[in-house]
């Protein structure tokens, strides 16, 4: 950084000074040496503080940047959900202040326990906590990256401990065979039943199944074109996009019998209501069906018949359980109908009903080895 000044009297009678900083030239005019050398230091503080807020920005400033550069890059809807998750960081209250205010080289890693803390008071869940705390962790990591701090200041957070139950035991679980009995009659006269089929025969995502169209069901190559799913942009707005969650989950599913008949039976409900749409389930206004709306129908269901609450990720885990247990040593076919990247996901998914079928069938041996023994 290089400073120069230089004074001279003109002559009007009042002094006049140039300052070359950073590689600008900045005048400055006073009516007396004392009050020039005043504005002098006046206007190099301000030349200071301006390069120091942009070599040190805000939280929130730097924050815009990162996702600036990270658009194009990511799908929309994860720089909508991560936005999200960060503004419940950067809304936190650190000693009477804003974090997202706070320029980001005066943050500390005890500011970052506060926030953990705020957060936790907040009753968010762990899961919620720590998916905060790992994003912004992951803004302070690029902020190394390109030099602009020179640590990652949550490097001493730990995770908290999970204290609550997982989505995959409650909301999200595989339901038992009465339980799917007895949603099933109760659903029997809901507008969504078709749905809710598809979903526990296909093991399909909700956000797959509404953005089937109708040419995906393709009886000529007997299967169904899982190459969509429902997401959102930036702002929020619903739409259909390019590809599916994950570059595994564009599949085929072989269709059977079942299958068949749904589709056949929901594009009849669609003529008889006259939705005329490409969407093999569309909304009652023919757009996209949101997830939110099924999941309220089925919350009305599941308190008519008695069944627990549960969210339509449950017809996946469903599926994928009967599937396990009764062709458990297909579970690479399972992981493909899934649209699982690896058999891994699949296995530790259900590693509970594979123990199952492992004990069932060293049982099964067990006996017949008995039985051969007393015959």
């Amino acid at each position: 950084m290089k400073i120069m000044a230089k004074l001279k009297k003109r002559p009007d009678g009042r002094y006049q000074t140039v300052i070359t900083y950073e590689g600008k030239r900045y005048y400055i005019y006073a009516r007396s040496a004392s009050e020039l050398n005043e504005k002098k230091l006046e206007k190099l503080q301000q030349l200071k503080m301006q390069a120091r807020n942009r070599e040190n920005p805000t939280l929130d400033k730097y924050y815009k940047q990162f996702t600036e550069l990270r658009r194009g890059k990511v799908k929309e809807s994860t720089l909508r959900c991560q936005s999200s998750t960060y503004q419940n960081c950067a809304d936190a209250v650190i000693e009477g202040k804003r974090l997202g205010d706070i320029r980001i080289r005066d943050i500390t890693p005890r500011y970052c326990q506060l926030v953990q803390q705020e957060l936790m008071k907040k009753n968010y869940s762990t899961r919620t906590v720590n998916d905060c705390m790992k994003h912004l962790s992951h803004v302070f990591n690029c902020a190394v990256k390109d030099e602009t701090i020179t640590r990652n200041l949550c490097m001493c957070i730990e995770h908290l401990r999970r204290t609550e139950p997982s989505a995959r035991d409650t909301i999200h679980r595989a339901l038992s065979v009465e339980e799917t009995e007895a949603f099933f009659a109760a659903a029997a006269e809901s507008s969504f039943i078709n749905c809710y089929k598809l979903m526990i025969q296909t093991g399909v995502r909700i956000g797959e199944l509404c953005a089937l169209y109708l040419s995906d069901f393709d009886q000529a190559n007997n299967c169904l074109h899982i190459t969509k799913t429902v997401t959102r942009d930036e702002i929020g707005a619903y739409l259909i996009g390019d590809s599916t969650k994950t570059y595994a989950g564009t599949r085929d599913i072989p269709l059977n019998d079942a299958i068949i008949g749904i589709i056949r039976d929901q594009k009849f409900r669609n003529r008889a209501l006259m939705r005329f749409s490409t969407l093999l389930f569309p909304a009652a206004d023919g757009k996209i069906l949101r997830e939110y709306t099924i999941n309220r129908d089925m919350k009305k269901i599941c308190e008519k018949c008695g069944v627990q609450v549960f969210t339509c990720h449950a017809f996946r885990a469903t599926f994928a359980t009967r599937f396990i247990e009764q062709r458990p040593q297909d579970y690479k076919v399972l992981s493909e109908i899934l649209g699982h990247a690896d058999t891994k996901i699949t296995l530790n998914l259900y590693t509970h009903v594979m123990k199952d079928s492992k004990e069932t069938a060293m049982n099964n041996i067990r006996s017949e080895e008995h039985t051969s023994e007393l015959q």
